[in-house]
């Protein structure tokens, strides 16, 4: 508020007002000045509404902004509003990491049976039995400990096969079993059965058995352990591929066959037989 201090025109009808309640007699009598009236001494009280009003100078222009109140507390959340329209796409983001494997699921229903397709075209012929040989015992001869044979299909060991196996060009599996015993006195020396596969007469021993290339994968030779002087048998036993090239003797095949002998210190020899089966494998 500003201090209020009277402009001379306030002070003329400050008089006039004093004159009005003291009476035309004070008026005539004296009349009153600005010095007569002590500074500061009339309030607003002392003047009428309509006075002030008319003392009342014209409206200044407004003041400065004050500082900005407190923060008043947050209002209430208000309505969701209606739903915007739809946005255009966006890029694709990059790939996420792989989530953890799900729960197996539950099995499908079975599906119906597709119609069976042609039947594919004949494979090759499955492997056939040529021959499943026996041999009854034969006496056989013996060779020194210290011996390699049979090597020798003229000199060394007996054919157990009653004359050989005919085979014709192609690749064979044969299994042999070879069995030895001794029927004469006990004595105290060590004897061993040893065979071996010949074909047309050349040892089947890993090497090339003829001109035309007949061939094993391995040595065919088979060797038992000490055979026992009771009469029971010692055996041996194995399983060899025989490759067979053209026949090149004119008799329709190659010759397969198996000489025996005991490797012995004794002078008395030992029966063996044979049990071989033949088999093509192409």
């Amino acid at each position: 508020m500003h201090r209020f201090k009277p402009s001379p025109s306030m002070v003329i009808a400050i008089v006039a007002v004093v004159l009005a309640t003291t009476g035309s007699a004070f008026a005539a009598s004296q009349l009153l000045t600005g010095a007569d009236i002590k500074d500061h001494s009339l309030t607003a009280k002392d003047l009428s509404k309509r006075t002030v009003r008319s003392l009342r100078g014209k409206e200044g222009p407004p003041g400065r902004d004050g500082f900005p109140g407190p923060r008043g507390p947050q209002g209430d959340t208000g309505p969701v509003g209606p739903r915007g329209p739809q946005g255009a796409k966006g890029d694709t983001g990059d790939t996420g990491p792989a989530g953890p494997q799900g729960n197996q699921g539950d099995k499908g229903d079975q599906g119906d049976p597709g119609t069976p397709g042609d039947p594919g075209p004949q494979g090759p012929p499955g492997q056939s039995l040529i021959t499943d040989f026996a041999g009854t015992p034969t006496t056989v001869g013996t060779l020194a400990l210290n011996s390699t044979g049979p090597t020798d299909s003229s000199t060394e060991g007996t054919d157990l096969t009653n004359g050989g196996i005919q085979l014709t060009a192609g690749r064979f599996r044969v299994d042999v079993t070879v069995s030895f015993t001794d029927g004469n006195a006990p004595d105290a020396a060590a004897e061993y059965g040893v065979a071996r596969l010949f074909l047309n007469g050349s040892p089947l021993d890993g090497t090339t058995a003829d001109p035309v290339g007949g061939t094993t994968d391995t040595d065919t030779l088979l060797v038992t352990g000490d055979v026992p002087d009771d009469g029971n048998p010692a055996q041996a036993s194995a399983s060899f591929i025989i490759n067979v090239a053209d026949d090149f003797s004119g008799s329709g095949g190659e010759l397969l066959t198996l000489f025996g002998a005991v490797r012995t210190g004794e002078g008395d020899a030992a029966d063996a037989s044979a049990h071989i089966i033949v088999s093509a494998i192409s």
